[in-house]
């Protein structure tokens, strides 16, 4: 062993830079920022640091006036018990970090005086962590980043479900009303049959005809019923809610259809603001980077203090070093799965790109398709019924129709109404989905 003068001086100086070395490292990718950017694109921070099942509210937001769509995504990012567990994720990110800038322990080896053996005293520090720490703790850093971009999109994923769940209940209850309506007035109409078929006006088969049309109404009815039951369920599980004994009501909404003004290139708006396309590249970042870590893992070298109790000039101390020769294992393994790392994130960073372009694509054919559907039935079909169904009460009033005559004027506009009310939950889903698709990105008037 190579021997040299070393005092505890020379002692403390190295210690001191072992500490430094060992420092903690931090990140500003963690929950606080996964909430920070959620907030500037929906307004609504998250709930952090609070543990416990009692369900809770962001300020200023109560159930007691009702609930309008913006409040929902709020309740949702605050209480959705799925979205809290996946928030956990940056623990483990964060715990990866600290491992990653932690040093190996030094190893103290003793060795007793026994017989003509002499007292012996071994100290080893690892000090290839001046060139492996780095590499460890920038990949950890990125690994932070990218759950943290990930925790994003789910959030992101979580305000669409909730959005379309909203839209779903509020015009679930719309169609409850509506053929709510239309039963009554098939039932109206049946029983008219059957007086009708009383006296002889018409046969046996065209009452039966119109009593079973009204069966098949009120089945209907019935069954829309509880869809809406059901949606309002869905969204209170989305809300956090599920638990909970309430009935949720909502405000009325605005009926604008319209999109706010978007970029020219939807795609290219899709890619700068969807945290999934960071995530992916971020992926290749880090795969890179654990390439160069796993080289730095050839070569381990160790700091040797030896001791020894009775030398020349009795106890004596020196410096020494400790390297790993790389004859045998030169890492080859893990570097080159570091390498089909590298080349899987490249390939998944490309069909990420794709998903989102066919997302976007997709989302908008189906935006257009669904305006252009409502634009006919609010400017011609809707119209048209109403103006029949004025008529007719018009012509009923005067003898010249009969009432029966003037019920089905009254049926054909509420199928019209009921339509229409589709037509608008397809458009308002079709709008969630294109704004979902380019990632909530707020858009100028």
């Amino acid at each position: 062993m190579l021997k040299a003068k070393f005092t505890l001086k020379h002692f403390y100086i190295l210690s001191q830079i072992v500490f430094l070395a060992g420092c903690a490292v931090h990140s500003v990718h963690n929950e606080s920022y996964v909430s920070e950017v959620l907030s500037a694109r929906t307004g609504h921070e998250l709930k952090l640091g609070e543990e416990g099942r009692q369900t809770s509210f962001p300020e200023g937001i109560s159930l007691e006036d009702g609930l309008n769509e913006d409040e929902a995504v709020a309740i949702a990012l605050w209480n959705n018990a799925q979205f809290q567990a996946d928030l956990v994720q940056m623990g483990y990110a964060r715990a990866d970090l600290i491992e990653a800038g932690m040093l190996r322990n030094p190893v103290f080896s003793l060795l007793f005086p026994l017989g003509p053996k002499q007292f012996e005293a071994t100290l080893s520090l690892p000090i290839d962590f001046f060139w492996q720490r780095p590499k460890r703790i920038k990949f950890a850093k990125l690994n932070a980043e990218q759950v943290a971009d990930n925790l994003i999109q789910h959030g992101l994923n979580l305000i669409r479900h909730v959005m379309s769940a909203y839209a779903e209940l509020e015009f679930a209850r719309k169609r409850a009303a509506i053929t709510a309506e239309e039963a009554n007035l098939q039932r109206e109409i049946a029983d008219i049959a059957s007086e009708r078929y009383k006296v002889g006006d018409i046969s046996g088969l065209e009452n039966t005809a119109f009593r079973l049309e009204a069966s098949l109404t009120w089945e209907a009815s019935v069954r829309i019923a509880r869809d809406a039951e059901l949606a309002e369920e869905r969204l209170k599980n989305l809300l956090g809610l599920g638990l909970e004994k309430i009935e949720i009501q909502l405000k009325s909404e605005s009926d604008s259809t319209e999109l706010n003004k978007l970029p020219s290139d939807l795609l290219e708006a899709a890619f700068a603001a969807r945290p999934d396309v960071r995530a992916a590249e971020i992926a290749i970042e880090a795969a890179g980077q654990q390439i160069g870590w796993e080289r730095s893992r050839i070569f381990n070298l160790t700091s040797v203090i030896d001791a020894n109790g009775e030398g020349k000039e009795g106890f004596e101390m020196g410096p020494g070093m400790q390297l790993e020769l790389p004859v045998l294992n030169q890492n080859n393994g893990k570097i080159t799965r570091a390498k089909a790392e590298l080349t899987q994130a490249a390939r998944q960073y490309i069909a990420v790109k794709q998903r989102i372009a066919s997302e976007v694509k997709d989302a908008q054919t189906h935006y257009t398709a669904a305006w252009k559907a409502l634009d006919i039935l609010k400017k011609d079909v809707l119209p048209a019924a109403e103006k029949a169904a004025a008529n007719a009460a018009e012509a009923y009033e005067i003898g010249a129709i009969s009432y029966l005559e003037f019920l089905d004027f009254k049926r054909q506009l509420l199928t019209s109404r009921l339509r229409n009310t589709e037509a608008e939950l397809d458009l308002r889903k079709a709008k969630i989905n294109l704004e979902y698709s380019i990632g909530f990105k707020p858009f100028t008037e």
